[in-house]
């Protein structure tokens, strides 16, 4: 049964409620950007001026609205002149919003990261295990680890596999730009005559790609091979090319 829907009595009541609200927030979040710089007491007597000529208008004082009104024109250049330097800051800070970070995050400094650590660990025959979130949520086996929470870096990867680090024994699992832990327990796959002769780092690759849709990358400490298990399938023996192909296309598939 289709239920009527009362455009007028949302045009009249309900949007203009979320117009306000939208406005208020972002009222109030640029004053908290700005709150203790000296640009703020000059926010404060521009808004008490723009009350006073709503007012004059309002009392339909001409010559008063008029003159506030050059004044309030006036003030706004000269804000945008004066507070170059806090209103920069106020950007900057706006700009490093992990919302707005996701959005417009650089796909290529992340495909980059990642090659690179692995490239490095590959050279060096460090093993590694690697997990990238995709849709399905890795909670359940972030927990299992010690969580980081950390901005990707080739060098905190490459450091958390070196031998002499606590955290080398156990996955790392990344989410968009970010390390969330280190030291994770996945699942073997049952499926060992796929791997014979593999470690199990291999074993879990495959593991966590049948139970999720991460992307699992795996280094041999022995053969220093590169492994990439996704789709509940697995890779063996890629070249950096090939896991930046890969890569590419996963976060593709992600909206990356």
């Amino acid at each position: 049964m289709n239920i009527p829907i009362n455009i007028s009595w949302l045009q009249t009541y309900l949007l203009p409620v979320i117009d306000i609200s939208i406005i208020a927030f972002v009222i109030y979040r640029i004053y908290l950007m700005m709150s203790g710089t000296r640009a703020i007491q000059v926010v404060k007597g521009l808004a008490l001026i723009i009350v006073a000529a709503w007012l004059s208008r309002f009392l339909r004082l001409e010559t008063m609205s008029w003159l506030l009104n050059q004044i309030i024109q006036f003030a706004a250049i000269a804000l945008i002149i004066l507070f170059q330097p806090e209103l920069r800051r106020m950007l900057t800070r706006v700009g490093q919003n992990r919302f707005i970070n996701y959005i417009f995050k650089d796909t290529t400094n992340i495909i980059d990261t990642i090659s690179h650590a692995v490239e490095e660990l590959s050279n060096k025959k460090i093993g590694a295990l690697i997990a990238i979130e995709a849709n399905v949520g890795l909670k359940n086996y972030i927990e299992t680890g010690v969580q980081l929470d950390s901005v990707i870096s080739w060098e905190l990867l490459f450091s958390i596999f070196r031998k002499d680090s606590p955290l080398h024994d156990g996955a790392v699992i990344i989410r968009r730009d970010r390390i969330i832990a280190a030291k994770c327990i996945f699942p073997l796959t049952e499926r060992h005559e796929m791997l014979e002769g593999s470690g199990t780092r291999h074993l879990a690759a495959l593991g966590l790609a049948e139970e999720t849709d991460a992307f699992v990358i795996a280094v041999s400490e022995q053969t220093a091979k590169i492994s990439i298990a996704w789709g509940e399938e697995i890779e063996m023996g890629v070249s950096i090319n090939r896991l930046r192909e890969r890569l590419n296309e996963l976060l593709t598939v992600m909206g990356g």
